[in-house]
């Protein structure tokens, strides 16, 4: 295999430069999704990919693509992730998946003077769905699960509709990818969770992606004074809300691999001497297997629907299949891990992710590097210097065997 090896101190170099955009008091960074920070991180891409020398698009969401023609007529093979953080989040998720592809693909072009198939990076908008809802909005929209009037359409918590913002910022663009067939997808992430660490590993060799199943709430009663209230008299959704929280919990003691979390609760009127007429709370509940994501939302309908005490309201918010990545991408990262001699291990991804949308399309994969701590989604999310190195190795060799079959 190549001996070629991605400018480290140039990847780095950027990967700094990308978390001043947005750069926190406390170190982290803000970059949400459609925001002015966030089209200043996504221009800070652009013109990288532009000074490589890539062909740049953008399409009506904002979707940004930077592209190598190859002479080959293959089918595309795209890299890349996300620049939009949390609302207090750091410098590596989604970030490292885009500059890494960019670097792997300049690295080929540097190198090599080209590719036996043409190589696309993408930065996809919204992944997070931290102010508009849903999350990895971007890749729907590329995939055509979403509409542009669906997304134009969506709203945050002040009324200010996406269409709004891409409007007032120019954000959008006109182009698109339909000239340009795309026959696989792959993308490089921190993990996001314990185990590489745990086990001293440097690469996850992701095999597919958890289903999950988001739920939304709405407990419904009576408000009343907390004193001269008899208990047998009260239609309290306080009361009624925490003994459907317990009882969602335990599923996770029946249902094999489940896990189930209670995100967000909300108590109106959140009084200390007022008996609460409402309360609303949402269900993430994610598992690898279709078939037990589709039991444990039947058994989360079971739970609600037999508590008669308060009224009862639940919808769906969000709703993503499992996912299996492809085999024949799966096998090139475990290739190139193996090549470069980093410790790694095949496994699935407990969080959402653009390659698990496109995945539903095309041949996709993932490569993970570890997070310190398992922390992501905080300003102490933190990967080394070694540790994106490797990473951004492995996407590069992964890269060159794909295009090479």
């Amino acid at each position: 295999m190549s001996t070629l090896r991605i400018n480290s101190e140039r990847l780095h170099n950027r990967m700094e430069m990308l978390a001043k955009i947005g750069a926190r008091p406390d170190g982290g960074v803000c970059r949400l999704a459609f925001s002015q920070l966030d089209l200043d991180g996504r221009t800070y891409v652009r013109d990288l990919m532009e000074e490589a020398g890539l062909e740049v698009r953008i399409d009506a969401v904002g979707n940004l693509f930077g592209i190598w023609h190859s002479t080959n007529s293959k089918p595309a093979l795209m890299v890349g992730s996300h620049t939009d953080t949390v609302a207090t989040g750091g410098q590596y998720d989604g970030a490292l998946g885009v500059l890494a592809a960019l670097e792997a693909v300049e690295t080929i072009l540097e190198e090599e003077s080209g590719s036996q198939q043409t190589l696309i990076v993408a930065s996809f908008v919204n992944e997070e769905g931290v102010r508009f809802m849903p999350d990895m909005m971007g890749s729907l929209y590329f995939t055509g699960e979403l509409s542009l009037a669906q997304v134009r359409s969506s709203e945050d918590s002040q009324g200010i509709s996406i269409g709004q913002e891409l409007d007032r910022l120019s954000y959008g663009g006109t182009d698109s990818l339909d000239d340009i067939p795309v026959g696989a997808f792959l993308e490089l992430h921190i993990e996001q969770g314990p185990v590489l660490e745990e086990e001293n590993l440097e690469i996850g060799v992701v095999t597919g992606v958890q289903g999950l199943s988001w739920t939304e709430v709405t407990v419904r009663g009576a408000s009343n004074h907390a004193g001269t209230t008899p208990m047998r008299l009260r239609k309290d959704a306080g009361r009624v809300s925490n003994t459907l929280m317990y009882d969602l919990q335990d599923l996770t003691s029946q249902i094999e691999n489940l896990r189930l979390t209670i995100g967000s609760v909300h108590y109106h009127p959140n009084l200390v001497n007022v008996i609460a007429n409402e309360v609303r709370f949402t269900i993430d509940a994610r598992h690898p297997d279709l078939s037990m994501l589709q039991e444990t939302e039947r058994r989360i309908a079971q739970i609600l629907d037999s508590q008669t005490d308060c009224f009862i309201d639940y919808h769906s918010i969000a709703k993503v299949n499992p996912l299996k990545f492809s085999h024949q991408i799966v096998s090139a990262v475990q290739e190139a891990a193996d090549h470069l001699a980093l410790p790694a291990k095949q496994m699935i991804s407990g969080a959402g992710h653009d390659a698990q949308i496109l995945g539903a399309q095309l041949p996709a994969g993932m490569i993970f590097i570890p997070s310190r701590n398992g922390i992501s989604h905080s300003i102490e999310e933190y990967s080394t210097p070694s540790q994106v190195e490797n990473g951004a190795n492995v996407l590069l060799h992964a890269i060159q065997t794909m295009a090479n079959q």
